[in-house]
């Protein structure tokens, strides 16, 4: 994957550049890119993951996304490594996930916090529904 492209006036840390990964499913168990600027005082990151496999020729989804699916052991590594990394220049870190990245955003989430020392728990973890309605709120499939 190449490096992006920054401009020059980006180093001012006046605007953002988001950190992303959109690794295609073939290429998941390679680290992404090392050269990640710090242009503000926090960081935002994206994993998105590969869009291209997860939709079949009518647009549906081609999985239910309810369990990891496909781990990207390499790409938690690496990101948890930038993230250390950068903890001592930045207020906050932003990371967002989706479920094309592993299958599963919510525990991608958690694993990555795990990787950072965190204690991330899932919403079914922390507590257990008491009606139906609540039960729909933390169930967190598509």
């Amino acid at each position: 994957m190449a490096p992006p492209a920054v401009h020059p006036s980006s180093g001012k840390k006046s605007c953002l550049l988001a950190w992303a990964d959109t690794t295609p499913l073939n290429e998941r168990n390679l680290a992404p890119f090392e050269f990640l600027p710090l242009t503000t005082d926090f960081l935002y990151l994206r994993l998105l993951g590969d869009y291209a496999t997860k939709y079949d020729v009518d647009g549906e989804h081609v999985h239910r996304y309810q369990k990891l699916l496909w781990q990207r052991e390499a790409a938690i590594e690496s990101w948890s490594l930038k993230i250390e990394r950068h903890l001592s220049e930045v207020r906050n870190v932003w990371a967002f996930v989706s479920n094309h990245f592993e299958g599963f955003a919510p525990e991608t989430c958690q694993r990555l916090a795990r990787r950072l020392g965190l204690d991330l728990r899932l919403p079914s973890e922390i507590r257990k529904p008491s009606s139906d309605q609540e039960k729909s709120q933390l169930d967190l499939q598509l």
